[in-house]
């Protein structure tokens, strides 16, 4: 039997997004071995000021010896460029890093005006946002997230794992007291962008005089041997109250011993200047906390220090050992392959297009994550690198339209991490940084200073080379 109906036509398919705007470079970059460094540019800019680039770096280990790790650079607490941080890993021009990006989210703020700092060290304190760790240390806790705590990319072996994590932080007395510990390396009786705990209490944004400072009366944190900024003095932040109790002071050694025990935090006089010995550690109590230090940790005791570092996606714990680096965020961009649903479509920062009274999300984005062949990745979208620092290019998507720019199939991208972005967005290969300065800069723009950076290293686990 024959028939002249005609055939169902047939659905035109649908182009992903890097597919039906973005022009891949026929240059790929390949000079650093086991590195490989693609670049896509934007056809059409549309209302933008100019094309944006996407940047993506594989790392491969079956290539080179190359290893995925994490530094806080010269110590935690310091506010230091990627590249600063970068070059501070070996002092062999041989085992310098071979790729790297900014790593967590953070807050900085000005110093004290009574800290003395290191010399050549800049004027900023820095609080990381989320769980970081290098080496198995941890220098934050997480965020509380309702209790699950937020998501962060555990590095170990070389690669990144993405979850969501929670920190459990407590101290035991040798007269068997226990407390809970409230964070560490940041200044106590006040969090910046998240609670830590779900005792901390948001303080309203025309108080503070910006948005997500919380606080708590009664804390006691830590300060790891890496911490090289000097220890917080009461009333680092006028807007607020809880931080300004003198509190009380402990210090560690390397077993657990209390050396001393000490009314007043930071010194007992302005100029006076309070660091964390070498192998030691430092705690610091407000309200409650304070008390607590007071009647259990006396001098010549030992204190013991409780750290774990949970998966709540998978339910488990993640042991802190020397093999773990961590980085965190507030968002899994890519979950499977996928752009999870519960993703927000969020921007900080909006720029004037090219039409009248059009405006564009210019937050620059980076991102840590692995794709279909198991390798870690390194992802940027930015504008494009201007001729000198005296002008820039400012440039980026919303949240959500980054994990669908990622999500494209030609990228084979499986799970990816948003990290810090604006300012702090700089990719590096080699020496050479493939990203434009954004942050205002002494009338010209530099690369933000920032926390922590994750960086393919010289190493290797004996990965065995495909066929």
């Amino acid at each position: 039997m024959t028939t002249s109906a005609a055939a169902a036509p047939t659905a035109p398919e649908t182009k992903s997004p890097l597919a039906a705007n973005w022009a891949q470079d026929p240059n790929v970059d390949a000079s650093v071995p086991g590195v490989t460094r693609t670049t896509w540019i934007e056809k059409e800019p549309g209302t933008r000021v100019a094309s944006r680039v996407l940047q993506i770096v594989t790392i491969d280990p079956t290539a080179a010896p190359v290893s995925l790790e994490s530094t806080v650079g010269a110590g935690d607490g310091l506010a230091e460029t990627l590249a600063e941080q970068l070059a501070g890993v070996s002092s062999v021009p041989t085992r310098h890093p071979v790729a790297g990006v900014n790593g967590g989210l953070f807050k900085s703020e000005k110093k004290h005006p009574d800290h003395v700092l290191p010399a050549g060290a800049r004027t900023l304190t820095l609080q990381h946002v989320g769980v970081s760790a290098t080496d198995g240390v941890l220098h934050s806790s997480s965020c509380w997230g309702k209790g699950k705590g937020t998501s962060g990319a555990v590095i170990q072996y070389g690669l990144p794992y993405i979850t969501t994590l929670r920190t459990e932080l407590s101290l035991t007395a040798s007269d068997g007291a226990v407390q809970r510990l409230d964070d560490i390396d940041r200044d106590p009786g006040r969090a910046r962008s998240c609670a830590r705990d779900a005792e901390d209490r948001p303080v309203p944004e025309e108080v503070a005089g910006q948005r997500g400072v919380y606080t708590d009366p009664d804390e006691i944190v830590l300060f790891t041997d890496d911490y090289r900024f000097p220890v917080p003095k009461p009333g680092l932040d006028p807007t607020v109250t809880t931080e300004d109790d003198p509190g009380f002071e402990v210090v560690l050694d390397s077993t657990g011993k209390v050396t001393a025990a000490r009314a007043g935090r930071g010194g007992a006089t302005p100029a006076a200047q309070v660091k964390v010995p070498s192998g030691g550690r430092v705690l610091q109590g407000v309200g409650t906390g304070a008390g607590w230090l007071r009647d259990h940790a006396i001098a010549g005791t030992r204190l013991t220090v409780h750290q774990k570092l949970l998966d709540t996606r998978l339910g488990r714990e993640v042991p802190l050992d020397p093999s773990v680096d961590v980085v965190g965020s507030f968002h899994q961009v890519l979950r499977d392959g996928d752009v999870p649903d519960a993703l927000p479509d969020t921007c900080n920062q909006w720029g004037s297009g090219t039409g009248t009274g059009t405006q564009n999300c210019t937050d620059s984005r980076v991102a840590l994550g692995t794709d279909v062949r198991g390798r870690p990745v390194l992802a940027t979208l930015t504008g494009q690198t201007q001729p000198t620092s005296a002008t820039t290019h400012e440039d980026g998507a919303t949240l959500r339209a980054f994990a669908e720019l990622l999500d494209s199939e030609e990228l084979g991208l499986v799970d990816m991490l948003n990290l810090d972005g604006g300012g702090s967005a700089t990719l590096m290969t080699g020496t050479r940084i493939h990203t434009p300065p954004t942050e205002r800069d002494n009338g010209g723009y530099a690369h933000r200073p920032v926390a922590d950076t994750v960086y393919a290293g010289i190493g290797g686990y004996g990965m065995y080379a495909r066929p």
